[in-house]
């Protein structure tokens, strides 16, 4: 649950909701910036969940006490967790922005908590901001029945890897661009997707791809 409400003010940023599977609900952003970040997020087959404004940070910046709310607390398959700010990196160039997540980030530190901030120049990486949101439409309307892992390494006679293209001649095209945006295959989508594109089964668990 939100620990904070989202005002929205004329003239202001865009807000809408993101639907997500993971999750089985929409997900509220702030910005485009934050709905380009949780397609990301949404996408990576190391995040078991996540949840936006997820709990509120009291910190001491040197003079009085603050708060402050992340964006996002993100679970991942290692086990771990982290919070993560989703911030222009023109505003991070400002000094008094700069000084307030110094301050935010020593405290968390201090508590053991993983912290990250994402800008536009770690979002909107090429090519592989394009492949994710290609494979979204898969990911959201996947065909129905969809292999296991187990199922495809059978089918596959002891080799754990291909191009796209025999996969694609393998399965179908919605079947097998569908196991790629699932998580079930594996390609390296900082490369241009195509069907000569490597592709391999999952080594999953703390190894499990995430892209951001």
């Amino acid at each position: 649950m939100r620990v904070r409400k989202v005002v929205t003010r004329r003239g202001r940023n865009i807000r809408g909701d993101f639907p997500s599977k993971k999750l089985d609900r929409m997900v509220l952003w702030e910005s485009p910036l934050e709905k380009a970040a949780l397609l990301l997020i949404e996408l990576s087959p190391g995040v078991i969940s996540y949840q936006e404004q997820p709990e509120e940070v009291v910190y001491w910046n040197g003079e009085v006490m603050c708060r402050y709310v992340p964006d996002l607390r993100v679970n991942l398959c290692d086990e771990t967790s982290l919070l993560i700010e989703v911030k222009p990196s023109g505003e991070l160039k400002r000094p008094v922005v700069k000084t307030k997540y110094t301050w935010i980030a020593k405290h968390l530190q201090e508590q053991g908590e993983h912290f990250l901030i994402l800008t536009e120049q770690e979002i909107y990486q090429e090519p592989q901001f394009s492949n994710l949101k290609r494979l979204r439409h898969w990911y959201n309307y996947p065909p129905a029945n969809l292999p296991s892992v187990k199922e495809i390494a059978a089918k596959l006679h002891g080799y754990n890897h291909g191009s796209l293209q025999e996969y694609l001649d393998m399965f179908g095209t919605d079947v097998a661009y569908a196991l790629i945006a699932k998580g079930l295959l594996v390609a390296d989508l900082s490369q241009v997707l195509t069907p000569a594109s490597s592709v391999q089964l999952p080594t999953g668990g703390a190894n499990a791809a995430i892209y951001f």
